[in-house]
């Protein structure tokens, strides 16, 4: 029986494998999560700014306001211009977001920051499944998700690793640093990955 079952994820992987689309953005999307770590970071930086814990916690309530008033709208704009548009700007927001974690000096920005990264949230958490809705079959989806949610899991807890040993073997900017780039990375796979795979 475990024979079995091992044969078919490989088969099912397969399935998925030749679909280009849907091959596409799930290895973007692990290239993205490779570099998406734990959320502590941005608090540990707001801290290490100079935000006191009081002021930390203020600006994750609006980075939740954030993400939660625009979920919707973003959703209802992915309708209309595509699901994969909005996704791409979210990495693209969430790569500025990272970048300016690490350059910034005046924690001030971290209030501007914090509501950016709700946008970034809003834009890619429930439209990703609504981009991969366009292509996927019902017979892929439970294999898809499920290889999909073990490999951004696995990738994730890289990206924290890495993070941490960039954090206190080079220096905090440089964790928000690594991760803008995996970021733009994943983006340009997205959008130019279908002309690489043509040639």
């Amino acid at each position: 029986r475990s024979k079995k079952t091992v044969l078919s994820f490989f088969h099912e992987f397969s399935l998925i494998w030749h679909n280009k689309k849907l091959s596409l953005f799930f290895v973007a999307s692990i290239i993205f999560s490779l570099g998406n770590s734990s959320d502590a970071f941005l608090i540990l930086r707001a801290k290490n700014l100079g935000l006191t814990t009081l002021m930390v916690v203020l600006t994750y309530v609006v980075y939740n306001i954030s993400q939660t008033l625009l979920a919707t709208p973003l959703g209802k704009l992915s309708d209309k211009i595509g699901a994969k548009k909005v996704f791409e700007g979210g990495l693209l927001i969430f790569s500025l977001v990272y970048f300016f974690f690490g350059f910034i000096k005046n924690p001030i920005f971290i209030w501007v920051l914090f509501p950016l990264y709700g946008i970034y949230i809003a834009a890619t958490d429930g439209v990703s499944k609504a981009y991969v809705a366009e292509f996927i079959t019902k017979r892929e989806s439970g294999s898809y998700f499920g290889l999909y949610q073990s490999a951004t899991a696995v990738s994730a807890f890289f990206a924290s690793w890495v993070a941490g040993i960039l954090w206190y073997k080079i220096s905090p900017a440089t964790t928000f640093y690594y991760g803008a780039i995996m970021a733009l990375l994943a983006f340009l796979m997205l959008k130019f990955g279908r002309l690489l795979r043509k040639n």
